[in-house]
């Protein structure tokens, strides 16, 4: 225990003068609690003055409000080092200490001597980390609820064998870090496949942030990428703000239609990938990141590389492995399986058995998607919900779907007839009236808004050729 002694007047004065320099702040009382002594440090740290305390009890102080708890009488009480939070009337949080000093007989307390210490900004820094934990795990509620593609998640409905190959490599890329650029024409999935990706990866408990580098205007996207301090331009908040990328760290960022990026931002975006770091607008301090990057685009990068629009370091850096996502109309196995599946996804949210008839299934066999699964899911969608029984039917379709579609030498008899056999008769069918209307597989090609190379190869199959009789 520690004993107090009597120390000669040379030595009291001494040591006087270094308590007074102790940069802690210091408080002494005696056994009944009464102020004998306090130094700077205290007066500074608590904005309470000698004249104020000294020779006072410390039950007189508690009772004044002067401070809002006494270490020194728990102190006293306890016989034994005593460590509280106090909160000052200046709303101050310090933590204190007392330690008690015994007499030569180690049993009756002689002096209490306290060491205080401001930690106002420790808990500043305690409740904003919090604020930051709250708001980091809104955000990942919040991302948690994206929905891709009708409400899939987890599977990309295919049965196309170039798509089976590419989701195969996917996944396999998945178990790594590596950038992956996804690319293929708008609505195809590049976003539900970035999310597959991510919900295989190391990473799946952690944020899966989707950036649209399209859909944030220029003057915006800056700071919502990079976050910003307080007061870092005119209209900032007063508190600063997060950017994207911190609030993705140890997670995936998504960067949909990452071709629309300025060159400016690109030149930052590649520092990050880089170095693993960023700095917020209006701030010198780096930040550490750990993100993984995924990237997507319906533009043909190398193009805007050559228009000089597009950095070829950061294409480099965002391409190590690459995924293109054929459209709808070179994939035509798909889109009955897609429409079962949002048929299905509709049935179960409103409780209904609705199926397509094969006339309307047909139909939507023959017409080229040019807004892919994305616009087959809003079609199947409108249909549905047109519908007046549980078979969804031809005049059930959109009106423009039918006015492009208003053949009905097209239509086939389904009957005793297999999936193959019914895909392969429509293909023909279509094929052979837009070669006729058009007299070439090259104008065909073009007004079926599909490459002149596909109707070869799908002529091929079928075993169709120019001079038949088409």
């Amino acid at each position: 225990m520690a004993r107090f002694k009597i120390f000669t007047k040379d030595l009291a004065r001494d040591l006087g003068a270094i308590i007074e320099n102790i940069p802690d702040g210091v408080y002494i009382t005696d056994k009944n609690a009464n102020t004998l002594m306090i130094n700077r440090a205290y007066e500074r740290i608590t904005g309470i003055t000698r004249a104020e305390v000294l020779g006072r009890n410390m039950r007189d102080l508690v009772k004044a409000g002067i401070i809002d708890r006494s270490v020194s009488l728990e102190v006293i009480e306890k016989k034994e080092p005593v460590t509280i939070m106090q909160e000052l009337r200046s709303g101050k949080k310090i933590l204190v200490t007392g330690n008690p000093l015994f007499g030569d007989d180690d049993k009756d307390i002689a002096l209490v001597v306290t060491s205080v210490r401001d930690i106002t900004e420790l808990v500043e820094l305690k409740d904003k980390l919090h604020e930051r934990t709250l708001e980091v795990n809104r955000y990942l509620a919040e991302l948690d609820h994206i929905k891709t593609l009708q409400g899939q998640k987890k599977t990309f409905i295919t049965k196309s064998k170039k798509v089976l190959e590419i989701m195969e490599i996917a996944l396999k890329a998945a178990q790594f870090d590596s950038s992956i650029l996804i690319t293929g024409e708008s609505g195809v999935g590049k976003g539900l496949l970035a999310k597959l990706i991510h919900e295989s990866s190391e990473r799946r408990d952690r944020p899966f942030v989707v950036i649209n580098c399209a859909g944030i205007p220029e003057n915006l996207f800056e700071s919502e990428l990079f976050g910003y301090e307080p007061g870092a331009f005119s209209g900032a908040s007063a508190k600063g703000k997060k950017g994207l990328l911190e609030v993705a760290d140890k997670g995936t960022v998504f960067l949909d239609e990452i071709g629309d990026m300025s060159l400016r931002l690109q030149a930052k975006l590649l520092r990050v990938i880089e170095e693993k770091e960023m700095t917020r607008l209006g701030s010198t301090r780096t930040v550490k990141l750990d993100i993984r990057i995924l990237s997507a685009t319906n533009q043909e990068l190398q193009g805007l590389i050559a228009q000089k629009k597009f950095r070829q370091d950061l294409f480099f850096r965002l391409n190590t492995i690459f995924l293109a996502i054929p459209p709808l109309r070179e994939r035509t196995e798909d889109i009955m399986p897609l429409v079962h599946h949002f048929t299905g996804l509709l049935n179960k949210r409103y409780h209904m058995e609705k199926k397509f008839a094969p006339q309307a299934a047909q139909f939507l066999m023959m017409y080229s998607f040019p807004g892919n699964a994305r616009e087959l899911s809003n079609i199947v969608e409108q249909a549905f919900l047109i519908s007046k029984s549980s078979s969804i039917k031809v005049d059930d379709l959109p009106f423009h779907l039918r006015g492009i579609l208003d053949s009905k030498d097209l239509m086939v008899d389904a009957e005793n007839k297999s999936y193959n056999e019914i895909i392969n008769l429509m293909e023909y069918r279509v094929l052979k009236r837009a070669l006729e209307k058009y007299g070439s597989t090259h104008k065909a090609a073009k007004n079926l808004k599909i490459s002149q190379s596909t109707i070869v190869r799908k002529m091929k199959k079928l075993n169709m050729k120019v001079g038949d009789d088409i």
